[in-house]
């Protein structure tokens, strides 16, 4: 999985990074073909807003979270994220 991450007015730290990396592996069980994941993280007056841009094969799923916290955004976006490909893995199996 090719991952990208992005500071807007916050600087990434190897902890955050590593962070990351690790929450994201969590996605791969649920759909192997993740080509890219692209992450946003912006902080505006001490709130943190992460995005989470994930492509599959001929799909593009979003999520995001805001919060006081950078490592709990990141934890509740790539839960968000995590439940919309669970459900796109599912629909896949119906058919």
């Amino acid at each position: 999985m090719n991952i990208k991450i992005t500071g807007k007015h916050v600087e990434i730290s190897p902890q955050i990074k590593l962070f990351i990396e690790k929450s994201l592996e969590r996605l791969e069980k649920f759909e192997h073909h993740v080509l890219l994941c692209e992450m946003l993280i912006e902080l505006n007056e001490k709130r943190y807003k992460v995005e989470i841009d994930v492509e599959v094969k001929k799909h593009r799923f979003t999520a995001s979270d805001e919060s006081f916290d950078v490592t709990t955004s990141i934890d509740k976006a790539v839960n968000k994220m995590k439940s919309q490909l669970k459900k796109f893995e599912e629909k896949k199996h119906e058919h």
